[in-house]
């Protein structure tokens, strides 16, 4: 019989988790473009903020309303959903990219806007 000792189970274990540790990769995932995900990060915050202002706005205006004409609360009732609507409103447009200014629109064929006559320049 050889007098060697088992081995050690706690060792064995030590090294199958370094073998393991060794194997796997810590990465994080690579962006190719951050700045995708700032403005992905900007538009979330504005959604956000513009609906909760929106809503916030109205609401005091409907209260402030409410206190001078004494129609409470109808006038914070009114004025509370519709600042909901606006505040969704405002959130579509964000979202479609309609916030351009009044009557602007970009051009058919995708080429220089100022390249363009006015209506009134071309007689």
């Amino acid at each position: 019989m050889s007098e060697s000792t088992p081995p050690d189970p706690l060792a064995r274990l030590g090294q199958e988790i370094d073998k393991a540790r060794a194997g796997r990769v810590r990465r994080r995932p690579q962006v190719a473009d951050r700045s995708s995900l700032q403005q992905g990060l900007g538009l979330g915050f504005r959604i956000g903020i513009e609906l909760v202002v929106a809503v916030v706005v109205a609401t005091a205006i409907g209260w402030a309303i409410d206190r001078w004409l004494g129609t409470r609360p109808w006038g914070m009732i009114v004025l509370f959903f519709m600042g909901v609507a606006a505040g969704m409103l405002n959130v579509y447009r964000a979202v479609t990219g309609v916030s351009g200014p009044v009557g602007f629109r970009p051009p058919a064929g995708g080429g220089d806007p100022g390249a363009k006559k006015w209506d009134d320049e071309d007689c």
